[in-house]
């Protein structure tokens, strides 16, 4: 669980990053099908070589447009079917699932998180000490999905050095894998419970825009208490059968490590160290990073989304789309959805230690494009990300768009 330590401009960029500090089918709606490309070959060769020689790892490129859908890959065994974990891009799926929520008149995005579901005499977070978080009663849904509630982010901040508890000072996942063990399942619970049993803080409600996994994790739990069903289950019922995204899935067990095959192996370079790190513990990601996913299976998802395909309807949508600039240099954010940069379109980007991904559609072009490296390379993010978006700038270009 432990994170990036960088600004959070930086984590804005690529979608808030989860390193350890120890560190052929027709347009409009594929099929798994995706017919190789020597064109798309040649570009993810070049982009990767320009970007090292040295580090292990490599570069995969997919693509949908409305005359096919392509893949290639730096990697001998990569298709557009194996498993990696795409990190951040998890968030699309929870506001999704909020969105779908809201669409059904569950809930309202602008109601305070201790305000009753529509309904019920029951608040959308429980009334126990672990969700009893400082402005509760100010902080909307819509800040939530905007990042723009204050939440506390547990997994990308250190825990104030004058917290009394045992892991003042530290980051919480990293005193936990020292006290329990790198198999602890965390739980949304206990990670929203850090911030309310600390009364930690990240901001004023509305102030601004501060990127927060811990504001994701209040989500999930929000679509466990309006739909009554854990969050990995809502998903896969609602989001993932119906829009046949057989090979994705948002693992939740401490225990759970180890990708489905076929997997491209992850590595993590990290103070000049090159780590093997494609198993993990993502338990502390559900509703913000825990996705793993496929090429195919995340193109589809990013593009069936935005289209107004994907069980939410084109209101609903345009909602999530609605963009504001943030305090970001060229950062803008919608409910869930990054902007930026805006030739590329909507989408999300993710980082996890071993891979590193940046997934975007354009309804202007109709064009969806997933771009992902089997590679983090914590010593110079910025290169990579850089590299990751021209990549998918040139993939377009190569196809005629």
């Amino acid at each position: 669980m432990n994170h990036d330590r960088r600004p959070i401009s930086f984590l804005v960029l690529i979608g808030a990053i989860a390193c350890a500090s120890w560190l052929t089918g027709c347009g409009g709606d594929t099929s798994s099908t995706m017919t190789s490309s020597p064109e798309l070959k040649q570009l993810a060769t070049s982009q990767w070589n320009n970007f090292s020689t040295t580090l292990p790892g490599g570069l995969s490129i997919a693509v949908i447009t409305p005359k096919g859908a392509y893949f290639a890959s730096t990697l001998d065994a990569a298709t557009a079917d194996s498993h990696f974990r795409a990190a951040s891009t998890t968030k699309t799926f929870t506001a999704a699932a909020i969105m779908l929520l809201q669409q059904r008149g569950q809930l309202n995005i602008d109601d305070v998180l201790s305000a009753h579901m529509p309904g019920t005499t029951r608040p959308y977070v429980p009334a126990t000490p672990d969700y009893a978080i400082p402005y509760k009663d100010q902080i909307t849904i819509r800040q939530l999905l905007r990042h723009r509630a204050g939440v506390f982010d547990v997994g990308n901040r250190d825990i104030p050095a004058t917290a009394h508890a045992p892991y003042a000072g530290m980051r919480y996942g990293d005193w936990i894998e020292d006290t329990l063990g790198p198999a602890h399942t965390f739980t949304l619970d206990e990670l929203v419970g850090v911030v309310a049993r600390n009364q930690l803080v990240g901001g004023l409600p509305g102030e601004a825009f501060r990127y927060s996994n811990t504001g994701y994790s209040l989500l999930a739990r929000i679509v466990e208490q309006v739909s009554g069903k854990t969050y990995a289950q809502f998903v896969h019922d609602e989001l993932l059968v119906p829009n046949g995204l057989h090979d994705t899935g948002f693992p939740d067990d401490g225990r759970t490590q180890d990708l489905p095959a076929p997997f491209l192996e992850g590595t993590t370079r990290v103070g000049g160290a090159i780590l093997a790190t494609t198993s993990r513990n993502v338990s502390w990601g559900v509703g913000e990073g825990n996705v793993v996913t496929t090429p195919s299976d995340l193109a589809r998802w990013f593009r069936r989304l935005i289209k107004g395909e994907a069980g939410l309807n084109a209101q609903t949508v345009a909602r999530m789309r609605e963009c504001e600039m943030t305090n970001e240099v060229h950062v803008s954010y919608g409910l869930g959805l990054a902007c930026d940069p805006p030739e590329l379109g909507l989408g999300h980007n993710g980082g996890i230690t071993g891979y590193l991904t940046t997934a975007r559609h354009d309804p202007a072009t109709d064009v969806t494009v997933v771009v992902f490296a089997t590679l983090l390379d914590a010593d110079d993010l910025f290169t990579e990300a850089m590299m990751l978006y021209d990549a998918a700038r040139q993939a377009r270009t190569v196809l005629g768009y």
